[in-house]
């Protein structure tokens, strides 16, 4: 297809859907709502600094650069897919895009449409998150990567992201030994045999040197929808070296041995042979110095569990034992790694490792929950439903509740009308609605676009559907503001359908069944004029 300029601005110029058509990530044509997608006055101010690349997030570049030169060399339409952009004041931007070969001029050229949406991939929420962390981080699947954070690609000897996925083969940073024992590590993760774990590994750079790394391995689903592997990575190569030159020390280096000690950036200490702590750095202290000890007098130490993970060490006629997640007596949480030293006594390494599990927390929230409204999404639903499930059989009490299906009449005229922001505010405003008027242990989620579900454990059918009831009226009296004065406002009304389920005095419905027959409800409530409540039970619906 043949476009020439004059008829590119004709078709696209006042869309609200953004357009830019570009050679070698080099814009040759933008229209106004593409510009300012991405941070800029207007057409004008956008076409100054033409190179796009300036809004890709440097771990793309590579594969930005990849993709435009095939979609160049070839013929029609590519598809539609989600990126991550950076706009020309550093704030991140979400734009589903599709992409398609035209004739420009003297030559192909790229049109790109864009739209922005709520949130992103996998892949962007990971870049946001940790792409300018220190802790190196790596998204691989069959040995191959398939993002790297800058700190990862500097542990590995690269310049930067973009120029480690030149060459996204991790196997050939494993010794050839370790190769097998590693793709099957990774396939197991892949598959869901095994956990993800913590591990120490040494690698094989390029340049021949090695490097020490302390990994963790955690399986996710990766934005084309299948499983990846996400490795965090902490360069250890210091406490490693540090280590080796400890187990060979002699009492003649101790001097120099405790300075080697002090200026380690990890908690390390020496416990003798009686287990009393005698040399040690600041970090040692910081972790298990005891509650009250001033800063000039000597630190007293609560190391009670490491005399009892040495006592265990050393019945067991081990060189060496592991602690994981510890607990100290700083309240920090750390993972612990004992060798036996020789002449007796032991050596002791202590990783703080309480910002990593926060990160990792903060990760699980984000994949339970839905970033616009903060309800649970489907994935934190079945994992909330199935915990109240065993406290409720724990507790040695019924596992019964009342379940509401609701989803907002007309919410595409909605948004066609106000426009998507507008939308997007209803929808925040009903899921805040909803946690208001709800008990602690009473659940919303929302199962997509305009549709939500709220659980209620324990409920009765009466009870269920006096709360569908307050739900309605609570949401016919939501108002958002179209315009700055706030003279035109938005309001919208939900349909409904409720059941119950569990263990009645009948017999046994699963959630999955409830959720049917809950949303059958809410589709006749639909088709009876929108704006009600309909309650069934699973007998009253055909199999």
């Amino acid at each position: 297809m043949r476009f020439e300029p004059t008829e590119i601005a004709r078709l696209y110029g006042r869309s609200r859907v953004g357009v830019v058509v570009h050679k070698d990530l080099q814009a040759v044509y933008v229209n106004d709502a593409y510009a300012k997608m991405l941070g800029r006055r207007d057409v004008k101010d956008f076409m100054a600094a033409p190179d796009m690349r300036q809004y890709i997030p440097p771990s793309f570049h590579h594969e930005a650069a990849k993709l435009s030169e095939n979609y160049q060399s070839s013929t029609g339409f590519h598809g539609w897919k989600k990126v991550y952009n950076i706009r020309a004041d550093g704030s991140p931007v979400w734009m589903e895009i599709s992409d398609e070969t035209v004739e420009w001029e003297d030559g192909s050229a790229v049109l790109t449409t864009a739209q922005m949406i709520d949130n992103g991939t996998t892949a962007m929420q990971v870049d946001h998150m940790l792409g300018r962390s220190f802790i190196g981080v790596m998204v691989h699947r069959n040995m191959t990567a398939l993002y790297v954070n800058d700190s990862f690609a500097h542990l590995m000897g690269a310049k930067n992201a973009s120029s480690f996925m030149e060459q996204p083969n991790v196997l050939r940073f494993i010794p050839k030994e370790h190769q097998s024992r590693a793709i099957k590590h990774v396939a197991d993760i892949l598959s869901g045999d095994r956990t993800g774990d913590r591990h120490r590994v040494e690698d094989l750079l390029d340049d021949g040197t090695s490097v020490w790394r302390d990994l963790t391995d955690e399986r996710i689903l990766w934005h084309d929808g299948k499983p990846a592997v996400l490795t965090t990575a902490h360069d250890v190569r210091d406490e490693v070296e540090m280590h080796d030159e400890l187990v060979r020390a002699k009492s003649g280096l101790e001097a120099a041995v405790t300075e080697v000690i002090r200026m380690v950036p990890s908690a390390v200490a020496m416990l003798d042979s009686k287990l009393d702590v005698i040399h040690y750095n600041y970090e040692f202290s910081r972790l298990f110095g005891a509650d009250g000890t001033a800063e000039d007098v000597e630190p007293v130490f609560e190391i009670t569990a490491l005399r009892d993970c040495y006592e265990r060490l050393k019945a067991a006629g081990h060189g060496h034992a592991t602690i994981d997640e510890m607990q100290t007596p700083s309240g920090r949480m750390a993972d612990i790694r004992m060798n036996m030293m020789e002449g007796g006594g032991v050596m002791v390494s202590a990783t703080d490792i309480t910002d990593h599990k926060r990160k990792e927390e903060f990760l699980d929230t984000l994949a339970s929950t839905d970033p616009l409204t903060r309800a649970l999404n489907r994935r934190g639903f079945e994992s909330a439903v199935s915990r109240l499930r065993e406290i409720r059989h724990l507790k040695d009490k019924s596992w019964l509740f009342g379940l509401i299906v609701l989803d907002l009449d007309y919410f595409k005229q909605t948004n066609d009308t106000y426009g998507h922001s507008v939308g997007d505010r209803l929808l925040e405003k009903v899921a805040q609605v909803l946690r208001q008027a709800l008990r602690d242990d009473d659940l919303v989620v929302r199962l997509g676009g305009e549709e939500f579900a709220v659980l209620l454990p324990s409920a009765t059918a009466a009870v269920t559907k006096r709360i569908a009831e307050r739900f309605a009226s609570m949401i016919r009296e939501i108002e958002v503001a179209v315009d700055k004065d706030g003279s035109t406002v938005a309001k919208i009304t939900a349909s409904f359908g409720a059941t119950v389920g569990g263990e009645g005095r009948q017999k046994f419905v699963e959630l999955a069944d409830a959720m049917r027959v809950a949303d059958r409800a809410m589709y006749e409530a639909k088709e009876a004029g929108r704006d009600q409540i309909k309650f069934k039970t699973l007998d009253e619906i055909d199999d």
